[in-house]
């Protein structure tokens, strides 16, 4: 008497192959999104504040004056199932490295978490020296943790305390940017310098009718990208060109240390001079 056995066919365990291998793969992603998964999120949650803050700040007279008032502008374009932004009281500061969950501002409906700097619940006031004259400039802070309740959940490793940044560095999940009251969203702290959250390039001025469009370099770090276009001049009118790092404690973990400089690229009529603003101008990098 004969006893009949099930097998498995080869469909079913290429299938089974393919369904584990799918499954690895999404582990990997969530587990350690580094690399190219960091630089979606980040430029994602770029885009996301930069978009908030244009399009809610047309509708408006002047820069918000509260906290309050600035988290609920930010409402205005980004989704949001929890907010505590009429709690002035969880504002941090510049000088924050512990982000916990008690003082998210909001919690964004892709899993985002966003945390408020302000200057004890008003804007800060940013102040530079151009041609001889004090200018200033009122700003907020935005702290992401880009990636929501995953690890590392951290804005600084905890062994690199005083150490510079590098691009050998392990990468952490919160980041931070200014917002100013000319409706400019600017990086700030490693993506300035590290090209594993941002590559951006310098947008030259057209040189004939023909190319009216202009054309713009290589992609490059942020920080690279800006002194292509500006050198060391400054301008309020372009406030990417300004030193916000210096708003920064040295012991913060947004307080990089700048890479030595390039030079203005005059070859592509870019400009040093504080006295005009060049006409070439810095784009972050799109990632699909």
């Amino acid at each position: 008497m004969f006893r009949k056995f099930k097998a498995v066919t080869l469909a079913e365990m290429m299938i089974c192959m393919a369904i584990i291998g799918i499954l690895a793969i999404m582990a990997m992603i969530t587990i350690k999104p580094y690399d190219k998964t960091f630089k979606w999120l980040y430029v994602r949650i770029y885009h996301s504040i930069e978009t908030a803050v244009f399009n809610s700040m047309m509708t408006r007279s002047k820069f918000p004056q509260t906290s309050t008032e600035f988290c609920n502008m930010l409402l205005e374009y980004i989704n949001s199932p929890e907010n505590n932004c009429g709690a002035d009281d969880l504002d941090i500061d510049a000088g924050n490295s512990d982000f916990t969950e008690d003082t998210i501002k909001i919690i964004a409906s892709n899993g985002m978490y966003l945390w408020i700097g302000s200057n004890g619940g008003v804007p800060y006031t940013h102040t530079e020296n151009i041609d001889g004259n004090d200018v200033s400039m009122q700003y907020y802070l935005v702290f992401a943790d880009i990636n929501g309740s995953k690890a590392p959940n951290l804005a600084q490793r905890p062994e690199a305390v005083g150490e510079p940044w590098t691009e050998d560095s392990k990468l952490v999940d919160i980041v931070a940017f200014v917002v100013t009251d000319a409706s400019v969203v600017i990086p700030i702290g490693p993506p300035e310098i590290d090209t594993r959250y941002m590559q951006a390039i310098t947008i030259y001025p057209p040189v004939d009718e023909n190319r009216p469009e202009g054309t713009h370099s290589k992609p490059g770090s942020y920080y690279w990208a800006k002194n292509d276009a500006w050198g060391t001049s400054k301008s309020v009118t372009e406030p990417k060109s300004l030193d916000f790092r210096r708003d920064f404690p040295a012991n913060s973990p947004f307080y990089v240390d700048y890479p030595t400089a390039n030079a203005v690229n005059a070859g592509e009529n870019c400009t040093d001079d504080n006295s005009m603003v060049s006409p070439c101008y810095v784009k972050i990098e799109d990632y699909n």
